[in-house]
């Protein structure tokens, strides 16, 4: 066995049988689909029997719900393939995209992690195609280093690669928390030897209602907040990063904002939240030299200028009064 395919399922009945139609039409044919049923109860434990019943590559858990983290490591306890990948259980993929990549990983035994091309918010107006150069990255040393460079931080996603299970070993995704994989996915790179960007295949990872991406919760919110800081703390130990350290500093801006304007965060959540980047600032000179548009120089201006929580505060206001 050489795949195992790793679907999370959890209150997803309407989309389903997209996904799991999408992987079983892939023409690679040397995987295990493994279905997660994460306790659900819209109908989606039905579908995954009735799949795991009509064929034998499907093989279904049935578990307490436990969130996204539990069921993805459920099937990576499970999976007994060479190699690990997830598809969210209302996303798809498309056909011909395992073939290729694992054409490319069994040709090169040496790669640990794989990464391909995806379309985020597929087919919603807000559609966007990420590709990437073919590249083959090597030598622990230089793959966390090139991944900043390379704003990896932008598509941390678990789900647009194939990883050598033995990443795993000692691996696991946090469970209870949400956004996991941005900060599991740097932990990844951290242990690799060797990574490779494919020009081949696509995720296609869609807006649905309901899903985590699309919610907005403070606690959501603040997971993602923190592994933004974790990030950024790592990565500014790497020499000839500040450009990008810079970068990773204004996601961790954006979202410090976004905790402000969470009706119920209350000022003491506040206070903890702007301690985790006490003292970081963008000198209004190296914003200036950012390559980003001006309208976001202009947007970041009072942070350069009068530090995060001024920032914050300003935009809160303002967008109180733009509602």
């Amino acid at each position: 066995m050489k795949l195992s395919i790793i679907v999370p399922v959890y209150k997803v009945r309407r989309y389903l049988q997209r996904c799991i139609e999408s992987i079983l039409q892939q023409t690679y044919t040397d995987y295990e689909l493994i279905l997660v049923d994460d306790g659900s109860t819209d109908g989606s434990s039905v579908i995954c029997d009735r799949y795991a019943q009509e064929c034998d590559k499907v093989r279904v858990i049935h578990k307490k719900n436990g969130g996204l983290s539990s069921a993805r490591n459920a099937g990576i306890a499970a999976a007994r393939g060479e190699y690990i990948t997830f598809v969210d259980g209302d996303d798809a993929v498309a056909s011909g995209t395992y073939y290729y990549n694992m054409h490319i990983l069994l040709s090169n035994p040496d790669i640990d992690i794989i990464e391909f091309p995806f379309v985020e918010h597929y087919e919603s107006p807000r559609s966007k195609i990420v590709t990437f150069k073919p590249e083959k990255v090597s030598g622990n040393s230089n793959i966390f280093p090139d991944w900043i460079a390379r704003k990896g931080y932008e598509h941390c996603f678990a789900w647009n690669k194939i990883y050598r299970s033995e990443l795993f070993f000692f691996v696991r995704y946090p469970e209870g928390e949400v956004f996991e994989d941005t900060l599991i996915t740097p932990i990844l790179y951290s242990s690799c030897e060797n990574v490779y960007y494919s020009d081949c295949g696509f995720y296609y990872y869609y807006d649905n209602e309901g899903s985590i991406s699309n919610s907005h919760s403070l606690a959501g919110h603040m997971q993602l907040y923190r592994n933004y800081v974790t990030l950024h703390n790592k990565a500014s130990e790497i020499p000839g990063q500040e450009e990008n350290c810079n970068d990773i500093l204004l996601h961790c801006i954006d979202f410090l904002t976004d905790i402000y304007r969470c009706a119920d965060c209350n000022k003491q959540q506040r206070k903890e939240a702007l301690a985790l980047i006490k003292g970081k600032r963008i000198a209004i000179d190296e914003l200036c030299k950012m390559e980003i548009p001006l309208i976001k120089k202009i947007k970041y201006t009072s942070f350069a200028l009068f530090g995060a929580g001024f920032h914050c505060r300003l935009l809160s206001m303002l967008h109180k009064k733009l509602k």
